[in-house]
């Protein structure tokens, strides 16, 4: 989690804090993969700082805070946002981000580890044909987006494209969003959905916890002018696809 004019603070799947927060001052940040660099786990999360700089952070059980490493990532230019998913050519991550300069184009590459070091290998740049504003790897694809925020949830057959536009609902779709539905959000027992979502990402399958279709994560305003960061359990669409 990392909050616009705050830090960058790690949460396990009960929501407890993991470490403490660090001070880093991030405009962006993305899903993260789990590697072994040397002898030690850590899962590591691209991220954009305030000056538009790709960063990595790390976490690691024997860190006691978010550590920010230098990414061999060879851009110049100002970056406004990017997106991470699965590489299918063996390396730890995807990236693809886009610049404050050019919108137009999104920069895709693969981050891998090799001996203990981080290496890049930039693929061609992807053409948009709208003002990128959000992207997400869905289904395999490098989908490009106008809308705020985007996360794929993928869980076997079930491929989905949640998507975000200010003051509105969540929208899901089946077609890259070609076409969308809006997603009706149930509050908890004891918790408040946000009203006004403002960021979300989403996992179709966990190794632990107690969410069996996956889940999503929204971030937002409550109708109590509170801002929370809350898990929401996607079986109904992960373990039940509603029929037309």
């Amino acid at each position: 989690m990392a909050y616009e004019r705050g830090g960058l603070e790690f949460f396990d799947m009960e929501g407890e804090r993991i470490g403490e927060p660090s001070l880093f001052r991030l405009k962006a940040i993305a899903d993260g993969r789990s590697t072994t660099i040397g002898d030690a786990s850590v899962t590591l999360f691209p991220g954009i700082t305030e000056a538009g700089e790709i960063k990595g952070y790390v976490y690691s059980p024997g860190l006691m805070a978010p550590t920010q490493i230098d990414l061999p990532i060879a851009e110049e230019r100002a970056v406004q946002g990017l997106c991470t998913g699965d590489s299918s050519s063996g390396g730890l991550i995807r990236i693809a981000y886009w610049t404050m300069a050019n919108s137009m184009s999104l920069t895709t590459g693969i981050l891998s580890e090799v001996n203990g070091d981080l290496t890049w290998t930039p693929e061609a740049s992807t053409a948009s044909v709208i003002p990128v504003t959000s992207c997400v790897f869905a289904g395999g694809q490098l989908v490009s987006s106008a809308s705020s925020d985007s996360a794929s949830l993928t869980r076997g057959e079930v491929s989905a494209l949640l998507s975000l536009e200010d003051g509105e609902p969540i929208q899901i779709s089946t077609d890259y969003g070609l076409t969308n539905t809006s997603v009706a959000i149930r509050d908890g027992i004891t918790i408040e959905a946000p009203r006004n979502p403002t960021a979300l990402t989403a996992l179709g399958t966990l190794p632990a916890g107690g969410f069996p279709g996956g889940v999503v994560v929204v971030a937002g305003e409550t109708t109590r002018g509170e801002h929370q960061v809350v898990f929401i359990d996607p079986s109904e669409i992960t373990l039940e696809p509603v029929s037309d």
